[in-house]
């Protein structure tokens, strides 16, 4: 049974910095993450209705053993957290020469210290936002958001003659919605869509948000998709 709530944890448990969990602490929640399509490696995000956590698992083809809405709940006793990219992250504290902060849990028997399954699977709605209502302690929360046109892409050069219907998802894609905000959407290279098409017309994408800057530029949200499909025409 859950101790208390992911937000709980997020605000005063863990506060603003790193920390190694020392209390009993229980969380539990709905997996919405996927490596199915591989944009996510070796990790989980797992969703209560307060906030988020993604626990480095550090094992792959996880669809099969935590699918999406699958019910887990989280023994977080001496594991290490620590915010990257916005998101909460647990598992164990990485030696300082690698420079990720949180490292991944270190056999399958700490996983399943940390990562009890459930039986129930019931996949979570996202959340539906508009960019300007997105606040930092979303991050790592399932959300979609609507009404969006492709504005930038980092696989097109328009000095080379290249345009927006040129442009794929592997790497950065910026997007804005009818209000002028913006919102960038991160592929991995290894993604099994990642050097599919990005559609030029009005779309509603659904990711895991994420805080980040863009192409090493300015900071702002992001939008890290499960599957190719988690971006719908509109």
């Amino acid at each position: 049974m859950p101790t208390t709530t992911m937000k709980l944890l997020r605000d005063e448990i863990v506060g603003r910095g790193s920390s190694t969990i020392k209390e009993g602490v229980v969380v539990c929640g709905r997996v919405v993450s996927s490596d199915e399509e591989e944009n996510f490696y070796r990790s989980i995000v797992v969703e209560d209705d307060t906030a988020a956590v993604e626990v480095m698992v550090g094992m792959t083809s996880l669809a099969t053993v935590y699918p999406i809405g699958l019910q887990v709940s989280l023994n977080l006793r001496d594991c290490y957290a620590d915010y990257v990219r916005g998101v909460l992250q647990i598992g164990v504290k990485d030696v300082e020469y690698a420079g990720y902060g949180v490292g991944y849990l270190s056999s399958r028997e700490a996983v399943d210290r940390v990562v009890v399954r459930g039986v129930d699977v019931e996949p979570l709605n996202p959340k539906r936002c508009t960019i300007a209502g997105i606040t930092p302690s979303m991050c790592g929360m399932l959300v979609e958001v609507d009404d969006l046109h492709l504005v930038d892409s980092s696989t097109i050069d328009t000095l080379s003659g290249d345009s927006l219907e040129d442009a794929c998802w592997r790497g950065y894609a910026m997007f804005r919605d009818e209000h002028g905000d913006s919102i960038a959407v991160y592929t991995r290279e290894y993604a099994r869509y990642a050097n599919g098409s990005i559609p030029c017309g009005r779309v509603a994408i659904t990711g895991v948000l994420q805080r980040d800057n863009y192409r090493n530029n300015r900071e702002c949200y992001f939008l890290k998709m499960r599957y190719e499909s988690d971006c719908v025409p509109r």
